[in-house]
């Protein structure tokens, strides 16, 4: 989701890098004014907001005139990214045992890999490589290429407030550290357990997002950590 802070910062959602604990952190600071667009919605679409959710922006303006789409397009944007092979991780927990389409007839950045679902989570991830390979990179692409602050999830509350700061609004460390964690996905279907050549292949696949976000090394330790 986009989220409007009352400074005219927009905070953006990748999927499954921390933004309902960011939103609710942001709510909690009493920093949070709404929500801008669909869930999701990349910078592109908040920054053209009149074309892709025209409905909903007629809808809000009259109790929020200043939002304007040229504010919009101006304002401070920031995201969060996570390691690109422990996403595949967590869509994974997140989505087995219950595979299904999102946000039917709307645009949703899980779409291209809807048909990859499986319970079994090295299938899955052989499903994507095969389907479309370098997806996270792909979509990490879209959302970072319109944000003038980009955070990594795997320490999201240093970020966030680095973030906040950058956008001139300061939050103590204490403050962000007392927001409880959200979404936090139940497996039901255990724990995924990588094939060391699926993870190879999909390191190999992912190299240009695992390289250009700093996450070479983490990714390294999983290999080494990986069953042989």
């Amino acid at each position: 989701m986009a989220e409007l802070l009352k400074n005219g910062a927009v905070f953006i959602h990748v999927p499954k890098c921390g933004g309902n604990w960011v939103r609710d952190a942001l709510k909690q600071q009493g920093l949070w004014r709404c929500r801008i667009g669909f869930k999701h919605s990349t910078p592109e679409r908040i920054a053209d907001v009149w074309r892709f959710h025209r409905a909903q922006f007629l809808r809000h303006l009259p109790t929020r005139p200043d939002v304007t789409p040229g504010r919009l397009r101006r304002a401070f944007k920031f995201c969060f990214v996570r390691n690109p092979v422990t996403w595949y991780e967590s869509w994974w927990k997140f989505m087995a045992g219950d595979w299904h389409p999102w946000e039917v007839g709307r645009w949703h950045p899980q779409r291209p890999i809807d048909p990859c679902g499986d319970d079994d989570f090295n299938v899955f991830v052989e499903n994507v490589l095969r389907e479309r390979p370098g997806y996270v990179g792909e979509m990490y692409d879209e959302y970072v290429q319109g944000a003038d602050f980009v955070g990594r999830t795997e320490r999201l509350a240093e970020d966030l407030r680095e973030a906040l700061r950058t956008a001139g609004v300061e939050v103590s460390s204490e403050a962000l550290r007392d927001v409880p964690r959200a979404n936090v996905s139940t497996p039901r279907r255990g724990l995924p357990r990588w094939d060391p050549d699926v993870l190879r292949r999909l390191i190999e696949a992912e190299s240009r997002a695992i390289a250009r976000f700093g996450y070479e090394d983490a990714v390294a330790a999983l290999q080494a950590s990986a069953p042989e």
